[in-house]
């Protein structure tokens, strides 16, 4: 019975998983063609560095500047 039910559980989050990688891969890629096309048709787009201090994570943003 046991058995069972460790499988049972280990599809389920293995399929969640799956699942969840997918949404995280296709809103990367997503927002990199969003974020390109908005660069080829000219939209001023702000750098990481401006966008990291508007949201106030001043440390990460010294970090990474």
């Amino acid at each position: 019975m046991r058995h069972r039910l460790f499988k049972l559980f280990n599809k389920f989050f293995q399929s969640l998983l799956s699942v969840v990688v997918r949404a995280v891969i296709t809103t990367v890629v997503f927002g990199a063609c969003v974020v390109g096309l908005a660069h080829y048709m000219g939209v001023p787009l702000p750098s990481a560095d401006e966008v990291l201090k508007e949201f106030e994570i001043s440390r990460l943003a010294k970090v990474l500047s």
